[in-house]
């Protein structure tokens, strides 16, 4: 079979530390192909590559054989590759239609509105997308923005779609949408690139999967013909013969005791308990309230109801005031809500206990630095120093340095919303590990995740939210998808 895209010998480096070393890749016509490997093993240089926003220092791209134009991403478009980043490049205050013909539009000196609208709104139908054409971008949901991204590749005739972690902020009821239209595409028998750290999904719509570790092409292989050991094994170069933890919980006495807590238009009358050395899950649809339910406990907004911290009942007003009393919650939003991504890595960690390091009015640079060192070792954040801005470390190390900044002094509950979103297998195991040394050690974890594998392989219960109420509670002898799903869904 003749490929669509080839990709020979790509190469690349950045200040002498080689990204890429002499990559092969091919893609098909009606393909799926899926893109794997651990944070920082190449593939977002590959993609960039490919999409000519980077020079490779030797070897090429082609497009049926005509080599790709390095260096000119706009050219390369519009000879048809098209990159679907998991940033957004749309422009929120713009409608549909403009976005999607930024740059093309239809008409001079006087645009031709209603055609384009028209061209828009019949690549939208061929997606399923039902959304008013003439509405910002900005109102509409993260699924919506996500096809009218893929609805501007097609306009643009697209061969060759790159789809970079697409799923990483959908529902599991989105996924399955995203899932149909790339099978759509693909029976059109467009190209498609699938970069994914969910192997449920490269399981489901992938016809080969190509590995890459260390900038190094590992292995290509169908994916009917692979199993998640096998790809686990050359992603991180290892046996991983337990993708989860084992637990031996030892609960002790109630940490956090939520009682009939209420926030207006999120939700109403949650109660639960997480005890000390227990990981409790939160699951449910994306909407049902389980991030509103961690803020309102941390004081993030409002609600009325009982929170009890070791037996006392707390009055938490500000997410300053849960630090005082022993709550730190971590973000799902880690780039947006989490990092101080302009900061070092030092200063993240400690930015939230400055007060602990001033001595006569001062801080102590001293004894600051001292404490960040411990707490990167103590949580193994791996940086080239410690003053190497916090925005360029890995998802990984990204996640364990909030939770060393949010454990540099004790706690009793930690809230982890979706502690491996958009993070490799490799750092998902150090940060599951993590989550079991703090609970031996007597810390009460609520976790929040839309994985369901990842409630089952690491919640020792699991309470179930839908609609903003609780609908169930499950130990973890009875935990399987099914009874969560039931739980979960609307009726």
């Amino acid at each position: 079979m003749t490929a669509l895209l080839t990709a020979r010998g790509l190469s690349k480096s950045y200040g002498g530390v080689r990204v890429l070393d002499g990559v092969d890749f091919e893609l098909h016509a009606g393909e799926v192909h899926a893109l794997v490997g651990e944070n920082g093993a190449g593939k977002s240089t590959f993609v960039k590559i490919l999409a000519g926003a980077v020079r490779a220092e030797s070897g090429g791209v082609a497009l049926r054989g005509a080599p790709l134009p390095a260096g000119d991403p706009l050219a390369v478009r519009r000879l048809g590759v098209s990159v679907v980043h998991q940033e957004f490049t749309l422009v929120p205050e713009l409608d549909v239609v403009d976005n999607v013909f930024l740059g093309r539009e239809r008409g001079r000196p006087f645009l031709r509105r209603a055609e384009m609208a028209r061209a828009v709104r019949a690549r939208l139908d061929e997606l399923g997308v039902d959304v008013d054409v003439r509405v910002p971008v900005g109102q509409l949901s993260v699924a919506q923005q996500q096809l009218v991204e893929i609805a501007r590749a097609l306009e643009l005739d697209a061969a060759v779609l790159v789809l970079d972690e697409p799923s990483a902020s959908l529902s599991a009821r989105e996924v399955a949408r995203l899932l149909t239209v790339v099978r759509q595409l693909r029976d059109r028998g467009l190209g498609i690139i699938y970069i994914s750290h969910r192997f449920d999904e490269i399981f489901a719509v992938a016809d080969r999967v190509t590995v890459l570790r260390d900038g190094r092409h590992v292995a290509t292989a169908a994916a009917a013909g692979l199993d998640r050991s096998q790809l686990i094994k050359w992603m991180v170069g290892r046996e991983v013969s337990e993708e989860f933890p084992a637990r031996e919980p030892k609960p002790g006495a109630p940490a956090l005791e939520v009682r009939g807590l209420s926030a207006a238009g999120r939700f109403r009358d949650v109660s639960f308990t997480v005890r000390e050395g227990e990981i409790v899950g939160l699951a449910g649809l994306v909407g049902a309230g389980r991030t509103s339910t961690a803020l309102a406990i941390v004081g993030a907004i409002d609600s009325v109801g009982d929170v009890r911290v070791r037996g006392e009942h707390v009055r938490v007003r500000t997410p300053a005031d849960a630090i005082d009393r022993g709550l730190a919650y971590l973000t799902e939003d880690r780039k947006g809500r989490g990092i101080f991504a302009e900061l070092s890595t030092s200063t993240n960690i400690t930015i939230a206990f400055l007060r602990a390091f001033v001595r006569s009015g001062f801080i102590s640079d001293t004894r600051e630095r001292d404490a960040a060192a411990r707490a990167a070792r103590d949580f193994d954040v791996r940086a080239a120093t410690l003053e190497q801005p916090a925005g360029t470390l890995s998802g990984g190390n990204q996640q364990k340095m909030l939770l060393a900044r949010y454990l540099l002094e004790p706690r009793t509950v930690v809230i982890l919303d979706e502690p491996t979103r958009g993070v490799d297998v490799g750092a998902r195991a150090e940060i599951y590990a993590l989550m079991n040394r703090l609970t031996s050690a007597g810390l009460a974890i609520l976790m929040i995740s839309s994985d369901l594998p990842e409630l089952i392989g690491m919640a020792d219960r699991v309470v179930v939210m839908r609609e903003g109420r609780v609908t169930g509670e499950i130990e973890r002898s009875a935990l399987t998808p099914e009874v969560v799903m039931a739980l979960a869904m609307p009726a």
